[in-house]
């Protein structure tokens, strides 16, 4: 099946350097910022390198948009800032508590739409303050980037169409025992495998392990320890406590 994607690139950057030198530039500058990140496309840029996709993440909002690196030429390359998805109804009720605390005073309209008992137009007046919060979490990201690589601003929106074919893949187990797969959570620049990404993702929208273990081909065992894990890297924000 073929379906087209159109992808709005929130700002793009130019930064002088090889695609590599770059590359770990931005590692460096996010580390040092203690950013949250990981490392692969998801499906939404097929065409790149999944070492040059990085998902953001913010400790309170999860994912707030990703950065994609793209060789100019051997001189410089391109950084697009792109903005968050719209965030679903079970990303909202992930969240709810903590963005009704951080609405702006004063939250009137949420309090008459509870008494009302209107909980859909709740949960999508919620829904646009959390988009909110996303964006401006990456648009200070993207300042504290440019600031510390010194990266020169390309001005204005730019609207791709890329056709991506989807093909279905099927599980792969590792050869790898289940031990050997705890002990492989990288706990120093954050960068996770695609396995690990899809378990986190899944968790953060409240499957049980259970249903975790059948979708990566994993024992209940090892998700519940390859999350444990992933909380020590990622923090309790990003890898939430559930019974």
């Amino acid at each position: 099946m073929i379906d087209e994607t159109i992808t709005i690139s929130s700002i793009q950057y130019v930064m002088g350097g090889d695609q590599e030198s770059v590359r770990s530039a931005l590692i460096k500058s996010l580390m040092m910022n203690s950013i949250p990140y990981s490392q692969g496309n998801n499906g939404e840029s097929a065409r790149l390198d999944p070492a040059d996709v990085f998902q953001i993440y913010s400790r309170s909002w999860l994912i707030v948009g990703r950065i994609e690196l793209e060789r100019v030429d051997l001189s410089q390359v391109l950084l697009r800032f792109h903005l968050p998805t719209f965030p679903s109804q079970s990303e909202v009720e992930i969240h709810e508590e903590a963005i009704r605390e951080a609405l702006p005073p004063p939250a009137a309209v949420i309090r008459i739409m509870d008494a009302e008992g209107e909980r859909a137009r709740a949960l999508a007046y919620l829904a646009r303050y959390l988009h909110q919060f996303r964006i401006e979490c990456l648009q200070e990201i993207q300042s504290v980037l440019q600031n510390r690589l010194g990266l020169i601003p390309v001005y204005g929106l730019i609207i791709e169409r890329q056709r991506v074919l989807e093909s279905a893949k099927s599980p792969h187990k590792s050869e790898k025992g289940d031990d050997d797969e705890d002990r492989d959570i990288p706990r120093d620049n954050l960068s996770l495998r695609d396995d690990q990404q899809e378990m986190l993702r899944l968790w953060q929208l409240g499957q049980t392990a259970k249903v975790i273990a059948l979708r990566t081909s994993k024992t209940e065992k090892t998700v519940l320890n390859q999350l444990t894990l992933l909380r020590k890297s990622l923090g309790e924000e990003l890898v939430p406590r559930r019974r």
